[in-house]
Parts: C-alpha cells; sequence; structure tokens
C-alpha cells in the first residue's frame, strides 16, 4: 500500500528543487542548501526525474559543478575509503597464513 503523503511531499520537494534550478544561479543561500539537502537525500528516481528535465538540465550541470564538494566525494573522502580498502587488504593477507 502506497503512503499518498510521502508520495506528494516527495513531488513537491521535487517541483520546488525544479522550480528553484530554472532560476539558479539567481537564488538565496537558503534556497542552494535546499537544493543540496533534497540532491543528498532524494531517492534515484527523483534524482533522475530532475536529469530527466530537459528545461532545466543546464541549470542542474552548472549546479552541480559549482557545488561539487557538497554533492560528491572529495578528495580527503577518496584518501579514508582507499585507506580503509588498504586497511582490510592487509588484515585479509596476514590473517591468510594464520589458520595453517
Amino acid at each position: 500500500m502506497t503512503n499518498k503523503t510521502a508520495v506528494g511531499s516527495a513531488d513537491s520537494g521535487r517541483l520546488y528543487v525544479e522550480d528553484l534550478l530554472s532560476r539558479y544561479p539567481a537564488i538565496t543561500d537558503a534556497e542552494k542548501l535546499a537544493i543540496l539537502d533534497f540532491l543528498n537525500k532524494s531517492s534515484a528516481l527523483d534524482s533522475a526525474l530532475l536529469t530527466c528535465n530537459e528545461a532545466i538540465a543546464e541549470n542542474l550541470k552548472a549546479f552541480r559543478q559549482d557545488n561539487r564538494k557538497q554533492l560528491g566525494f572529495t578528495p580527503v573522502n577518496w584518501l579514508i575509503m582507499a585507506s580503509i580498502l588498504v586497511s582490510v587488504a592487509f588484515a585479509i593477507y596476514y590473517m591468510w597464513d594464520a589458520g595453517t
């Protein structure tokens, strides 16, 4: 069973962000934060629906370019991820012969 209130609020949130993006870059800092929050927390479907909207495609691309630090992996995030993977690899390597 679908919760109509949740679906309606998701649609209204996406429509609000579409309106903000149609006015980008002439938006306030609070509106910028609202877009960032939506893009970071939205479902894959809502993100895809934004991407497919040709009326805001260029503005969305510009917004993502201008705010890439807040939207994606920064070099620090990549460094942390790499160190975790290397640590796991060393742990597996040294534990491999421990059972024999």
